[in-house]
This record gives C-alpha cells, structure tokens and sequence, in this order.
C-alpha cells in the first residue's frame, strides 16, 4: 500500500462526485455542493485541499443513502470487519483507499470520500434553535467519540461516550435531527455534523439553485453563492488562508 499526494486524492474525489451527481441526477435527488467545496470552485473551479462536501434535504438524503448504486461505497451506519462507520451523516468512499490520522497512527475503516450532510428543520424561534442545535451537537460529538471517529477526546467526554452503545447514540442523534416537523418551521439547516448557526438556511434554499463549475463538471450549487460562502466564512472568504494551514483536517494522509 502506497501513499497518495494530494493531487490524486482530488482525482479520485473528482470521480466520486461526478459518479454521485450522475445518480442524483437520474434519481431527482436534490444536492448542492457546500463548504470548502463550493469555495473551491468559487475559488479557482478546483478543489482546495482539505474538503469535500454537499448538504441534501432530509428526504433527499434518506432516498440516496437507501438507495445509493454507483461506483463507489456509500457508508453511514456500516459495521463490517473491513469497514467500520457510524455517523449521523453519509460518506461516499472510495474502497480501495485508506485514511490515515494523527501522523498516520490512526487507520480510518474507510477511504478518500465525499462527505454528505442532511439538511433538517429548525425552529424559527431563536431561543428554541439554540437549544436544539446545542443538543444536537452534545449528542453526535458523543456518537464520534463512541465510535472512534474523533479517536481522542477529554476523559470525561469519553467516559459519557462509552456509557451508552452505538446504536443508542445513533438513534438519539437520529431523533434530535428529526424532531421539528418541515412543514412547521421556515428554516432548515446541518445539525449533524455542524458547529453553529452559520449552517442554518431558508427553507426555500433548494428552490433556487445554479449550477458552478468544478474541473469540466457542473455541479449544482446556491443560486447566491457569494451570500452563502459569506454566511459560512465570512466577507473575507475569497482570501486563502497561510500555505502553512492548507492541509487535510487533523493530519490526513491517504494510501492506495
């Protein structure tokens, strides 16, 4: 097994993404590109080194993680003993990858991948969102220590991680995401995964979508890019950060 630089990690997203919009396409499953992803591609049409992203409504999201058959694997509550995932959102991987962090002493049970996040409802009431974004994210943080996707955290965050099982976590995390009705709320947003409110959008977000170009793809995307990346990043977003900070989040390094 060799190392990968990040040259061929791109390549091997680029195809994952262009294999999931193909399916999304097909299926009527609406998706747009997000985060780092899309400022790559507001950037320079290219990836920037450390993301790759899209947000789905919730429905989108459960039809394409049921469904999902294309080239690549998609994993969100997989225990095998090749591939060990259990998250409250989805990755769509590449299997003959792996991913490595913490100076390449931690082994991930899954390869480059593509990170999909649902879009779920949140109350209008501001005091009520917050109350349940900071459950939300209690809860999945809890789920990632269980589980060993953040492999290290305080000792009593791991001693209440380890209290309970994957599935109880999962499911507690699963009935937070869904607990405001669609119909009943004006606003949706990442409560899985996400760390502030910054993630929180119209609900309408998925009328009004454009297309931007990534490589010689295109790939749905806000209609107002530039009102989304400033509410992710803010004003200052077109401005890369120092080379010395461009790098894949907690150390990562691949191997084909």
């Amino acid at each position: 097994m060799k190392e990968i630089g990040i040259d061929e990690v791109h390549d091997i997203l680029y195809r994952i993404m262009v294999d999931v919009d193909g399916f999304c396409r097909r299926e009527g499953i609406r998706y747009s590109l997000a985060y780092g992803t899309l400022l790559g591609a507001v950037r320079s049409g290219d990836f920037i080194p450390w993301d790759a992203d899209i947000i789905m409504p919730r429905a989108d999201f459960d039809r394409f993680v049921a469904t999902y058959k294309g080239k690549y694997s998609c994993i969100m509550d997989v225990r095998t003993p090749e591939v060990f995932y259990v998250s409250g959102h989805a990755k769509v991987h590449d299997p003959s990858t792996n991913k490595y962090i913490g100076s390449k002493k931690f082994r991930m049970s899954y390869g480059v991948s593509l990170d999909i996040f649902p879009l779920d409802a949140v109350p209008d009431d501001e005091a009520q969102c917050d109350a349940l974004m900071k459950k939300a994210i209690h809860t999945h943080r809890r789920l990632l220590y269980r589980s060993r996707l953040f492999p290290h955290g305080s000792p009593l965050m791991m001693l209440e991680a380890y209290m309970h099982s994957y599935d109880w976590w999962l499911e507690r995390c699963d009935r937070i995401a869904r607990s405001c009705r669609q119909e009943e709320c004006r606003r949706m947003g990442v409560l899985m995964g996400a760390r502030s409110k910054r993630n929180i959008h119209p609900k309408d977000f998925f009328e009004h979508l454009g297309e931007i170009r990534l490589r010689e793809h295109s790939f749905p995307c806000p209609e107002d890019t530039k009102a989304y990346l400033t509410q992710i990043y803010g004003p200052t977003y077109m401005t890369p950060p120092p080379e010395s900070e461009r790098t894949g989040h907690g150390g990562s390094v691949w191997k084909l």
